[in-house]
């Protein structure tokens, strides 16, 4: 049985694929769902997945302060591996929790309570993690920045701690930090004195930007977000929250400049609305966290405008919306790691198309690791041509888009192959234990094989399609219908092309009273009493 859907949705195309052996049974169902990219990869920027994958608490919203559920989740962080942090609270408990990759069952590291105590947290705004797993929290309720070493029960002071106040030793309401990787120098995003400051030890800081509250290129009005470029000679960007925009601040500069947002909110793409958090990539692209408008917005170098990459100006709970996003990070793969803090969740918005995603000129294998539960594939399925028998004719439109894209199997799968003579396709194929294929077509046995050229098509590859080959045979009766799926190309990077086909699906039955070579031999007997009646007939 196979049941296929695809559907337009923006750029992407939702795919169902399920296979049922003959012995029908709903326990060992397989289905695949996922979104696939229209675009190839020669997109101009990066694409991410337009629905996100809860990886952190409720895919629904539902608050709870348990392993599985979070409430209120004001900070994430990326640690090794892929792993997340993200801290939450419940009255008058804080903890930290870490969720390994693949798993929705937090384990705590700090668990604390409300307090001034060095041991106890009072409003955390932000926290961090350095390469040696230390913990820094910037607890703003208390003024102070705290550091906790791996497996300690209590931090130590770092910063601030002198109460509320706009000396130098002292902070006000402090919403964003950062740590600078080599030298530990702490960054301060100092809110209500409106400035930011560097701590290069714990007793007292430095004022680096800001000439009290106001509108001026040398003043902030609510300065939220901090990141700092220490590749760029600590030149620092800030989120200026309330005069809607992002300041980019040469170090040692006594102004800053306008390099996203108007000064004032609104939604469209060159408006920012209550810009809370931001982060850069390698290429200098900033990744802003637009609170007002529950939206990531990138905003590319030297551009005007930025470019939607998550949510939308309507907040929700679809995977599609955020809800107060808090901040956002990005983990090793590119994937957008958004705090969606209204939803009480954490969302991973996957990678779908990059510049640096390259199609390989030559065959590869990529193996598939199976296990028990979740078997995860990265597929990538290109051809050169399909052709099929005529009891199974399909209709190529059109051809010339490869997909890279990440499949999660609910099952364990079998990696029998199944593909035509006349076919050049190296792709991946899933089958029963029990379907023995013999042919003369070198097929690869490794579950996804990338072959050396491009084509986008939709088309459906079944056992009944002849194979050059002397005997198939099977000890017992099963059926089996397997596809492969592949998107259309676009000729630019502003239009987006489905291509629609149709395709007579066919099953074969493989037994040992329908195999090939009985089929031959019944051929030759008739063609032998032919020849026979013939002599006959002339004596």
């Amino acid at each position: 049985m196979f049941v296929a859907a695809i559907k337009k949705e923006y750029r992407y195309i939702e795919i169902k694929l399920l296979i049922l052996n003959k012995s029908y049974d709903k326990k060992q169902r397989i289905l695949i769902r996922d979104y696939l990219p229209i675009s190839t990869s020669n997109c101009a920027t990066t694409v991410w997945a337009l629905n996100a994958t809860t990886i952190a608490g409720s895919p629904t919203g539902i608050a709870g302060f348990n392993s599985t559920l979070l409430n209120g989740p004001f900070g994430a962080v990326v640690g090794t591996n892929d792993s997340i942090y993200v801290i939450d609270y419940s009255n008058t408990y804080y903890r930290i929790q870490l969720f390994y990759p693949g798993s929705q069952l937090g384990t705590i590291i700090i668990n604390t309570t409300r307090g001034t105590g060095l041991n106890q947290f009072q409003q955390v705004n932000a926290f961090n993690i350095d390469v040696s797993g230390n913990i820094y929290i910037l607890d703003a309720g208390n003024y102070r920045v705290t550091k906790w070493a791996p497996g300690t029960s209590t931090g130590i002071i770092v910063a601030g701690g002198n109460g509320k106040g706009s000396s130098l030793n002292q902070l006000n309401s402090p919403y964003d930090f950062f740590v600078e990787p080599n030298t530990s120098y702490i960054w301060i995003a100092d809110y209500n004195n409106c400035r930011i400051v560097k701590w290069m030890n714990s007793s007292t800081g430095t004022l680096v930007a800001g000439s009290g509250c106001g509108t001026q290129a040398n003043q902030f009005n609510g300065p939220y977000g901090l990141f700092v470029d220490t590749s760029d000679s600590n030149t620092f960007y800030v989120a200026d929250c309330y005069n809607y925009r992002i300041q980019k601040w040469l170090y040692g500069a006594s102004n800053g400049t306008t390099v996203a947002g108007t000064g004032v909110s609104g939604s469209a793409l060159n408006q920012l609305n209550q810009p809370l958090h931001l982060i850069m990539d390698a290429n200098k692209s900033l990744y802003i966290l637009d609170y007002g408008n529950n939206r990531i917005v990138l905003w590319l170098l030297g551009s005007t405008s930025g470019i939607l990459i998550a949510g939308s100006n309507t907040y929700g709970v679809l995977p599609s919306q955020l809800f107060e996003p808090y901040s956002v990070r990005l983990d090793s793969t590119g994937a957008l790691i958004v705090d969606d803090c209204g939803n009480n969740r954490i969302q991973r918005f996957p990678v779908l198309c990059s510049p640096n995603m390259t199609p390989s000129s030559s065959s590869s294998t990529t193996s598939v690791a199976t296990t028990s539960q979740n078997t995860t594939m990265a597929i990538s399925l290109t051809t050169n041509s399909l052709t099929t028998s005529a009891n199974n004719p399909t209709t190529i439109q059109s051809a010339s888009t490869s997909i890279v894209n990440s499949v999660t199997v609910a099952t364990t799968v079998s990696t029998s192959a199944l593909v035509t003579p006349s076919t050049i396709v190296s792709a991946s194929a899933i089958g029963t234990p029990s379907t023995t294929v013999l042919a003369s077509t070198t097929v690869s046995t490794s579950a996804i094989v990338t072959p050396s050229t491009t084509v986008s098509t939709i088309a459906v590859v079944t056992p009944s399609i002849t194979l050059s080959t002397s005997a198939v045979a099977s000890s017992s009766s099963t059926t089996v219908s397997t596809s492969t799926l592949v998107t259309t190309s676009q000729k630019n990077n502003s239009t987006n092309t489905i291509t629609t086909l149709s395709s007579t699906r066919a099953t074969s039955s493989l037994s040992t009273n329908h195999s090939f070579a009985t089929r031959n031999l019944n051929s030759k007997l008739l063609v032998l009493l032919f020849c026979f009646i013939v002599v006959f007939i002339n004596n």
